[in-house]
């Protein structure tokens, strides 16, 4: 199971992203770049187990997955997007 985090759940969300802000260790890293349709975007997916805090909150979530999209335009326009998710898969797996 695979839930993507809405703005509207802002307590969740806040606490999911507090998870990937400054210093901490997050052991699965992946990136990928991307021209296509007049578009340079470099993805970056970022995962770490989920804290006890969201797992009582949210039973059955193993992980926590944040998803940027770093888009810039032929003309200059750059766009930057965040998706956050949980999820019941284990990086075991």
């Amino acid at each position: 199971m695979c839930l993507t985090i809405k703005n509207n759940q802002r307590t969740l969300r806040r606490q999911v992203v507090f998870q990937f802000e400054g210093k901490r260790h997050i052991p699965f890293v992946a990136k990928d770049h991307e021209k296509r349709h007049g578009r340079d975007t470099i993805w970056t997916l970022r995962a770490k187990e989920a804290p006890d805090h969201i797992k009582e909150n949210w039973p059955g979530c193993a992980w926590i997955v944040e998803v940027n999209a770093d888009t810039t335009t032929r003309r200059g326009k750059r766009e930057l997007r965040q998706h956050l998710f949980i999820t019941s898969l284990h990086g075991d797996n």
